[in-house]
């Protein structure tokens, strides 16, 4: 693996680079659980992804923010990526349904360098804006950020990803699932379908090492294979490129493709260049491949006999519940510190619920 190694430094030190080029651009995950078992079906609302629904956001997206009132509000949004699908959509959609309901949004995008996320809050707090969300800021770090906030009454709303606990009374609130649970509960579906004595090879397909989520999501699954023989390797770290995510795989294949029987993909687009290396290699029928997003190509792989499942976690319902989350807390003074978004575990059996129905 030492090409991707040497890949990936330098896609790090290329986001380095941009980050301190550029503090602007659009925005764009771990709170409580709000999951469904991994083998319960659950329907998605509304159609087709791309058109806005009454509920003001896309339809699709479960949480109504039809009554929200941000008239006035003059908010402020700092993401650790706006590239990646996902956490770009997050953002995207915070924005867009912040301004439908009266906000003016100020975004500031970190281009991955932690760092960063802490300045640009700290821009944000200088500014004085009437609250703030973040998202994917260091759990740590966000301490002293959660507590800056406080101290100058500002509101501070946490997109997917928690503060450490010694910032959380000084946090407004926490919105998303809970990652690692989720990816226990995908590990514990792989155990289901494959045995707890199987021995089977696992293959790690994950993200950027130093982001809390990702780190959330490898946490859950070794929890849950903890209990098995399972043979783990070591995480390849693909950033956001399907391209280097599928160069890891050919690697694997290359070297153990007889003795693999299983990828875990810690995001669908990474996962979906996996599942492209498989097929090449013609080892659909040895491999089986699990992942989480929700995105159509994975749910469309999942209809194909091509991936065993694909977790759905709506960007746009972490937006809309902080949507939610600020309007409640203008009105009253106050809201509830976790607002838990759903996941919608997608499987053969319920698959055709959800053709077409991700986010992108």
């Amino acid at each position: 693996m030492k090409k991707i190694g040497k890949l990936l430094s330098l896609v790090l030190a290329l986001a380095m680079v941009l980050a301190l080029a550029s503090c602007g651009g659009s925005g764009g995950g771990s709170a409580g659980s709000g999951s469904a078992a991994p083998a319960a079906s659950s329907e998605a609302g509304g159609g087709q992804s791309g058109a806005s629904g009454a509920s003001g956001a896309q339809d699709g997206c479960n949480v109504d923010v039809s009554g929200v009132d941000l008239s006035g509000k003059n908010l402020g949004y700092v993401t650790i990526t706006s590239t990646a699908p996902w956490g770009g959509r997050v953002g995207t959609e915070f924005v867009r349904m912040a301004e439908a309901a009266g906000a003016k949004v100020k975004t500031l995008d970190a281009n991955t360098v932690a760092d960063d996320v802490t300045n640009y809050c700290r821009q944000m707090i200088d500014a004085g804006v009437d609250a703030l969300a973040v998202f994917g800021g260091d759990p740590t770090a966000m301490v002293d950020i959660a507590k800056e906030c406080k101290e100058a009454g500002i509101p501070l709303f946490l997109c997917a990803l928690d503060v450490d606990e010694a910032g959380r009374d000084c946090a407004t609130a926490c919105i998303g699932p809970d990652q690692e649970q989720a990816f226990v509960d995908i590990g514990k579906k792989i155990i289901d379908d494959n045995g707890a004595d199987a021995g089977c090879n696992v293959v790690q397909i994950s993200g950027v090492p130093f982001l809390k989520d990702y780190q959330l999501r490898e946490a859950g699954f070794k929890t849950a294979m903890a209990g098995s023989n399972y043979n783990l390797y070591e995480p390849d770290y693909a950033f956001s490129s399907r391209t280097d995510a599928k160069s890891a795989m050919e690697q694997h294949i290359q070297a153990d493709g007889d003795k693999i029987n299983i990828v875990i993909g810690y995001d669908d687009d990474l996962t979906m260049g996996a599942v492209d290396a498989i097929q090449e290699a013609k080892l659909g029928d040895q491999i089986k491949v699990y992942s989480f997003t929700g995105q159509n190509d994975a749910i469309q792989a999942v209809k194909d006999g091509k991936l065993e499942m694909t977790v759905m976690n709506r960007a746009d319902d972490i937006a809309a519940e902080t949507c939610v989350a600020m309007d409640e807390y203008f009105s009253t003074g106050s809201t509830e510190y976790y607002h838990y978004t759903d996941l919608t575990y997608i499987t053969k059996d319920n698959v055709d619920q959800f053709i077409g129905k991700g986010e992108f």
